[in-house]
């Protein structure tokens, strides 16, 4: 059995890192897996049955002229009919896409050619750009477009700009289309929620759930010295994402925060830019990015809470990795947020109660201890397992192909 797997990246970043483990794991069980992607940062010496898809001047060519009406994947031609060519050549039994909307491919060439050729396609919903009019989310926007056809969108320019034209209901009729021309196709949601919604689309009938994991082995309590470098050894340590918390919409949950943390607490915020620090309050510090695994989980090691103040999400690996190292989480319940904890060891509110948000973690301040959250995510998001899910779902569909075919089919 082939599978090839399709990315924007391969080993960096959350859908990078899934399409890795999620290949190595094929290739474990003697599934002759291959990856498309357009960057890495890792050697091509590492890739195995690695391909690189399209050039950095077609790539900045694609980003230009998506703006003008926020067609994306509708351009890259030639990286995508030479993309056609390797799947040609490699014969894959099933082709597995993840994410298409980064500059670098011609979606609906590849889908007419997968439909023509009758390749097995599986698809998974990070986010739910293949089931709208070119949106990658819609809740805060509050818009159910999505469902009646789109059209004036109302974030024309915001997920992928498009600062002249609307064509986001022409988008959506090309997605129906060309998506309706395969035959075997399996939609995968990361999250219940979102694997709900795709299902009242033309998705309907061909959805499933399959949770992303993580390195639990990885992510485990780890020891640093974070806590002297940054000052607060005495401390009760929130920790949060500076691009959700420094986000506009959530402005009122800082303020609330700063203004009622005791004053044996701090919060401490990773993703900060030199200015960004310098704006914020004097009981919240700011971190740096963080590109080094090893110091990510230390910074979540040292913390005594997680507050994820999101309010749209497929399903937020950022709040699994800290339960996985100890660390409670506190949750808005919005989108898949709300499956990333169980309510027990880690909290969820309603979304945008951020007094409710700062409640839940001040139980948490109280509790004499918080190890319970490691076993809830070791159960519910452990990597290898939830991706054997995959090698389950290749299985039955090879299986199932060969039957239809009336020939037995060896792996």
């Amino acid at each position: 059995m082939k599978v090839l797997h399709i990315n924007a990246v391969y080993g960096v970043g959350s859908t990078g890192v899934i399409v890795e483990d999620i290949h190595k794991l094929c290739l474990e069980n003697k599934i002759d897996s291959y990856v498309a992607y357009s960057s890495t940062r890792k050697s091509a010496d590492d890739i195995f049955h690695g391909y690189v898809i399209g050039k950095k001047l077609d790539k900045k060519l694609h980003a230009f002229l998506c703006r003008i009406n926020g067609k994306q994947a509708y351009f890259s031609r030639g990286a995508t009919k030479k993309l056609i060519k390797h799947i040609e050549n490699i014969k894959p039994d099933i082709v597995h896409m993840h994410n298409l909307h980064s500059n670098y491919i011609n979606v609906n060439m590849l889908l007419d050619y997968l439909g023509k050729n009758g390749i097995s396609t599986v698809i998974s919903l990070h986010d739910c750009w293949f089931f709208t009019g070119g949106c990658f989310h819609f809740t805060n926007a509050k818009c159910d477009g999505w469902l009646k056809g789109c059209g004036n969108c109302p974030k024309k320019k915001k997920d992928t700009p498009a600062y002249l034209f609307d064509m986001s209901a022409k988008i959506l009729s090309d997605r129906k289309k060309y998506f309706g021309k395969i035959e075997d196709l399996t939609v995968v949601g990361v999250s219940q929620w979102i694997a709900g919604e795709a299902d009242k689309t033309f998705f309907k009938g061909k959805t499933m759930t399959i949770h992303n994991g993580i390195d639990t082995d990885f992510f485990v309590n780890t020891p640093s010295d974070i806590r002297t470098e940054l000052g607060i050894e005495d401390k009760f340590v929130v920790l949060g994402m500076a691009n959700k918390w420094l986000d506009p919409v959530n402005k009122n949950a800082l303020d609330y925060f700063s203004e009622n943390l005791p004053s044996d607490s701090v919060m401490v915020l990773v993703g900060c830019n030199e200015e960004q620090k310098a704006a914020l309050p004097k009981n919240v510090i700011g971190h740096g990015y963080v590109y080094d695994r090893n110091r990510l989980r230390q910074l979540y090691s040292m913390a005594d809470v997680f507050v994820n103040c999101t309010r749209e999400d497929s399903l937020p690996t950022v709040n699994i990795e800290p339960q996985s190292c100890g660390t409670p989480v506190v949750t808005y319940d919005n989108t898949g947020a709300k499956e990333t904890v169980d309510n027990i060891s880690g909290f969820y509110v309603e979304t945008g109660n951020y007094k409710g948000l700062f409640e839940r973690m001040m139980e948490i301040k109280q509790r004499e201890s918080t190890a319970e959250c490691r076993e809830f995510v070791t159960n519910e998001f452990n990597r290898d397992k939830n991706y054997a899910q995959f090698i389950d779902l290749y299985k039955s569909i090879y299986e199932k192909k060969g039957r239809k075919g009336g020939d037995k089919i060896d792996e």
